[in-house]
């Protein structure tokens, strides 16, 4: 479930981007000339990740296919897209607010002629030198497939190294160009030879890790994370997802570890913006158990602890987050909830007796709590034999709907709880657990597993995963008690 702050996040992030705009009046005026198309709208539109773009131009085409993109006020640097009819599109950087090209939808690229912009000439190209030695690849690799020839496989081979070196050449002549930087964000580290011989399996498992280990330390060596053009172009979001996603161990502090280490690199304010809100809404609610501490560290590092960065609501909802997350966090023993039963007996969940505890907190009349009783009752005839306690705890205060779903679903078993306790005194009834506020309950069914000490070791898992949750930490436990 996407989270409200997180929609309000990403407009702060893009009204940031808005704001330079206001920066100057200048204007920008993009002319272009696109034979193939004519009488139709086109757009102008910056990346935001590679899945998003801002538009920030449209522009009529005549029956030529003329037009021209215009506006009063500076555009934000960055690498921007023009969007044709029919879901053709091309790149063009934006750093010069006033340029013209000419291209032909027969090929976009390789008919591309650029004036006014000596970032797009390089860009341009780069784009067509490669394009032909692809093609030169494509038809040697063709002719290779139809019978092996030593001739065809030297050509590859020399067209491979004239290729890496033409890069290097370029990368080199371009290195004060945002087109130079493009281009060498999205080239992967150049990981160095092995230095030592392979002869055992051990020595082939020492290689790969030291090419895991290198690639790793020089993943962002190609990326300038002080320029906050990098914002604007698809290859920051690809970066991050890859690294935290496949490079990085999926527990909470290694990755509040290597969020630490790539922050210390994006010092400008943009890209530092946008990278804090990139890792911390993936961890808010996670795809893998437990990795939730991630957000916090981030939340109170990086959104407490630098409010500058962002608008006050955005941090007086971060604050509100951690204070109902941190205190559930794996690890953490459950805060205290207050039950009565059937009979309206207090349920002292610290005191049942189990070496797991499943809570199971409900909505009566909720469809999805509904599916998951049945199965709920299912799991409990196993989890029962192995010294498992289920409490399902109703955050409708109706007695009637509460015993209703109770008998419906024939949970008799289960340790059944309400939060309605009847004060002595008065014989009124009152209620004392914030299921919202200090279980994170904002949609139902949410499970808890609480170990032997009642500390949290999952939550939010779907029933049907509890068992085998359960015989997995079993045997993991039982596995470190044998060595």
């Amino acid at each position: 479930m996407k989270r409200i702050f997180q929609i309000l996040l990403l407009l702060s992030i893009t009204g940031f981007s808005n704001q330079l705009l206001a920066q100057t009046s200048e204007g920008f005026s993009i002319k272009g000339k696109i034979k193939g198309i004519k009488d139709t709208t086109v757009f102008l539109a910056h990346y935001f990740g590679y899945n998003q773009q801002v538009i920030k131009d449209t522009a009529k085409v005549d029956s030529e296919g003329n037009f021209l993109f215009k506006g009063d006020k500076k555009l934000p640097e960055g690498l921007y897209l023009v969007s044709l009819p029919k879901g053709k599109y091309f790149d063009v950087i934006i750093g010069n607010q006033e340029f013209a090209f000419e291209t032909d939808t027969v090929n976009l690229i390789r008919k591309m002629k650029i004036t006014g912009s000596k970032e797009n000439e390089a860009f341009f190209k780069f784009q067509q030198e490669m394009s032909d030695r692809f093609d030169e690849m494509k038809a040697l690799e063709a002719e290779s497939k139809k019978g092996k020839s030593a001739t065809v496989d030297a050509k590859i081979k020399k067209v491979q190294a004239s290729t890496t070196q033409f890069q290097k050449d370029w990368l080199k002549a371009n290195e004060n160009l945002f087109a130079g930087k493009l281009i060498k964000s999205s080239q992967e580290p150049e990981i160095p030879t092995y230095p030592k011989p392979l002869q055992t399996k051990a020595d082939t498992a020492a290689m790969y890790q030291y090419q895991f280990q290198y690639y790793k330390a020089h993943f962002w060596d190609n990326v300038d994370l002080k320029d906050d053009r990098m914002m604007r172009t698809p290859f920051l979001q690809k970066k991050l997802e890859r690294y935290f996603d496949d490079l990085t161990v999926q527990v909470s502090d290694s990755i509040a570890k290597e969020a630490d280490f790539v922050l210390a690199r994006a010092t400008s304010r943009d890209v530092r913006r946008y990278t804090i809100y990139k890792i911390s809404s993936q961890y808010e609610n996670p795809k893998i158990l437990g990795t939730d501490g991630a957000f916090v560290h981030m939340a109170e590092k990086y959104y407490i602890g630098e409010p500058s960065l962002w608008d006050t609501s955005t941090v007086r909802r971060m604050k509100e987050r951690v204070a109902i997350l941190k205190p559930l966090l794996i690890g953490k023993k459950l805060p205290d909830m207050y039950l009565t039963d059937t009979l309206g007996r207090e349920i002292d969940i610290p005191r049942i007796p189990a070496d797991y505890t499943v809570l199971f907190i409900y909505d009566p009349e909720c469809s999805h709590c509904r599916e998951s009783a049945p199965k709920l009752k299912k799991a409990y005839q196993t989890l029962k034999t192995k010294n498992v306690k289920v409490v399902a705890a109703s955050i409708d205060r109706t007695p009637l709907k509460w015993k209703g779903f109770i008998k419906e679903f024939k949970l008799e078993e289960l340790i059944n709880g309400i939060d309605i306790h009847k004060n002595a005194l008065t014989g009124k009834e009152e209620y004392y657990t914030d299921f919202k506020n200090n279980f994170d309950v904002y949609a139902t069914p949410v499970i808890y597993v609480l170990d032997k000490d009642k500390k949290i070791i999952a939550k939010r898992l779907p029933v049907e995963q509890v068992e085998d949750f359960i015989d997995f930490t079993r045997k993991q436990k039982a596995s470190k008690n044998i060595r």
